[in-house]
């Protein structure tokens, strides 16, 4: 070991970087992992709770979002397996497609397909924006567990970007009712004027972990195609989400 390396902070730092790779890890798990007694590694795991960057659940331990806990043991997959799907349904829509995952209240956009139109809709990769911004968010939150739907839309500062966005909690959540309802979310320009997108859920093991869309102007995307578009999403989302299993 260098002179100058802090053994306890390197300790530290392994045990962050193996609970991001892993959903959760108990003690004893992580004893065995690193061959650490029982004291140290229960001081370890206390001191990074403390901090705020692990968090404890029953037995287990799982890393949070101040550490990037978005980036769980399924990102990985889902970027290489969604690939040949988005790209199969960009051929047959060409319109952009995107699949964006939940960071505190915000989405972050981890995927993109460009579309083949000459009229370009702006997005790139990791482009964040609250979850009741657009139809990525929306349809996460109204897929995700009901305590933790309530925890976020509480947590949520209404932002709004154009005369369409949602500003009003109550309105808000039985719009998420009718999301879930139907199965798919749509951001009738209530991101940007002129710009529509239609959103799925991607599931792993029947929980929410990601959304897939397609966006694109709204004089190509109108309201008529939405659920012949809504469709073609929700068979590509089954489609990556059983090859995640």
């Amino acid at each position: 070991m260098s002179q100058y390396e802090v053994a306890t902070l390197k300790k530290g730092l392994m045990i962050l970087d193996a609970l991001q790779q892993e959903e959760s890890m108990t003690l004893s798990e992580v004893m065995k992992k690193f061959s650490l007694n029982k004291s140290t590694t229960f001081r370890l795991l206390y001191t990074l709770e403390l901090m705020g960057y692990v968090q404890k659940h029953d037995q287990s331990y799982s890393v949070t979002d101040k550490v990037g806990g978005y980036s769980n043991p399924y990102n990985a997959r889902l970027n290489w397996l969604s690939v040949p799907p988005l790209y199969q349904l960009n051929d047959e829509l060409g319109e952009t497609i995107n699949i964006g995952i939940l960071h505190g209240t915000d989405v972050i956009t981890t995927q993109i397909v460009d579309r083949t139109h000459a009229i370009r809709c702006p997005s790139e990769i990791g482009a964040h924006a609250p979850a009741h911004l657009n139809a990525l968010g929306k349809v996460i939150m109204a897929f995700l567990d009901e305590n933790d739907r309530e925890n976020l839309i509480k947590q949520l500062i209404l932002d709004q970007k154009t005369t369409n966005t949602f500003t009003d909690r109550h309105l808000l959540k039985e719009h998420l009712k009718v999301i879930r309802q139907q199965g798919y979310a749509i951001d009738d320009e209530e991101t940007e004027i002129g710009l529509r997108c239609i959103a799925v859920p991607l599931f792993y093991q029947d929980n929410v972990i990601a959304a897939l869309a397609l966006s694109g102007p709204s004089t190509r995307l109108t309201k008529k195609r939405d659920k012949f578009i809504s469709k073609k999403l929700i068979q590509c989302s089954t489609r990556i989400s059983k090859m995640l299993w």
